[in-house]
């Protein structure tokens, strides 16, 4: 069991250095040269600080940098363009609110994603703070003002500094439309996307700005929905009473499990990250199963035993191609509940039962598992998984922790 445990935590150390797809891009340097070339799309959550690229499959890497790359942009999918200006980094938490209502500034120099392409062009710098950008035509970008502070130095009165409401007032001057939604458009990418892309649909002229928003502009992606049949075998270690008659524990068994995995496939960083619900039914025992205790005093005997869980955790999935990836999960079993008729391990001295050991009807946040595997044109899959002792008796002493190595097939329905 140890040997297997090491080997899935190996595994899903290197799962972490599977490779990750270059796609077509270009990049524009300092000096105004633009040049088509491959980009590892690691499919960013926040801004990133460099990114690397090869001129083409059989070049060595390299890597752009602001102060090396004035633009670059990955087809189909997003574009970044470097900025040299002032960046307001005051905190959104309000442990760190400030008395002041104006931003302060700080001289940076960073990539901006670009959220809309146009005659007024909108970006957006995320790290540990989101702000807003935008530039008409060519010209230099400014920021969007937003801060939240607190009014008259008070930590129980909060105010908002909205000074880029008056800044798309003075943007969008020359269109009534767009000037209509000012009042009603928030500080996030939606609502800002929304005026952006009203007032250059109506002052687009068709032009360069406007074939660049669908060449580099990501569509809106929304979270994907898989739903498996998960059949398998799980491998039981010894099953030992601790903190009561001393035994040798039951024996280790083997037996079928079946689940059914849902997923949520979240809309970022290429879709690698996911949250996984899987109810599975599994036995230990089939049949009654009777033990000595060391001493060779007593009996101890335990009915048919099975049970359902409802583990919920996250996966991580790594693409090797278009068709396959790998992936490795980390999981909490929420719920816990016997199905057996079962209620207890029963002790009995020359066939006479003096003593019930009570099995847990119901169990909450008992036992992690650990799986990595293999997954086939979204269809088929394979896993391995190791799931931690879990306590099936009613009270915490004593204790029998059930642990098991499972291996387990996926048909993914839809």
């Amino acid at each position: 069991m140890k040997k297997t445990l090491s080997g899935l935590i190996l595994f899903s150390i290197a799962s972490f250095y599977a490779q990750v797809k270059f796609e077509k891009g270009y990049i524009i340097d300092q000096n105004n040269v633009k040049k088509e070339v491959l980009i590892k799309n690691k499919g960013w959550v926040s801004n990133p600080d460099n990114f690397v690229f090869k001129t083409d499959e059989n070049s060595a890497e390299d890597k752009g940098t602001p102060s090396t790359i004035k633009e670059f942009g990955i087809y189909n999918d997003s574009k970044y363009v470097t900025y040299n200006g002032n960046i307001d980094y005051s905190s959104d938490d309000i442990s760190s609110f400030s008395n002041t209502k104006e931003p302060k500034f700080v001289k940076s120099s960073v990539f901006l994603k670009e959220l809309v392409a146009g005659n007024k062009n909108l970006y957006t710098y995320k790290g540990h703070i989101t702000r807003y950008f935008y530039s008409e035509s060519d010209l230099t970008i400014q920021p969007l003002i937003y801060k939240k502070y607190f009014f008259n130095g008070s930590n129980s009165q909060v105010a908002t500094n909205e000074q880029y409401l008056d800044q798309l007032k003075t943007i969008f001057a020359d269109n009534t439309n767009a000037q209509s939604l000012v009042n009603k458009t928030q500080y996030t990418a939606s609502s800002l996307t929304k005026i952006f892309k009203t007032y250059n649909g109506e002052n687009s002229d068709g032009s360069t700005a406007q074939n660049s928003d669908q060449s580099f502009t990501e569509t809106k992606k929304k979270p994907k929905f898989n739903l498996s049949i998960r059949p398998g075998i799980n491998f039981y270690a010894p099953l030992e009473l601790k903190e009561s008659y001393r035994n040798p524990g039951f024996p280790s068994k083997s037996n079928f499990r079946i689940g059914v995995e849902a997923e949520l496939v979240l809309p970022f960083n290429k879709n690698k990250w996911s949250v996984i619900l899987e109810p599975t039914y599994a036995q230990y025992t089939n049949k009654k199963t009777t033990i000595r205790t060391d001493d060779n005093l007593y009996n101890m005997t335990m009915d048919s035993y099975s049970f359902i869980s409802i583990p919920v955790g996250i996966r991580y999935s790594m693409f090797l191609n278009e068709k396959s990836k790998i992936f490795v999960n980390v999981a909490t079993n929420v719920l816990n509940v016997r199905t057996s008729s079962s209620a207890s391990i029963d002790v009995d001295y020359d066939n006479a039962v003096f003593d019930k050991i009570a099995l847990a009807s119901t169990q909450s946040f008992r036992g992690m598992s650990l799986g990595a595997g293999f997954n086939y044109h979204n269809k088929f899959s394979v896993e391995a998984r190791f799931s931690s002792s879990t306590n099936i008796l009613y009270k915490d002493l004593p204790h029998a922790d059930l642990k098991s190595f499972s291996l387990i097939l996926g048909y993914n329905i839809f």
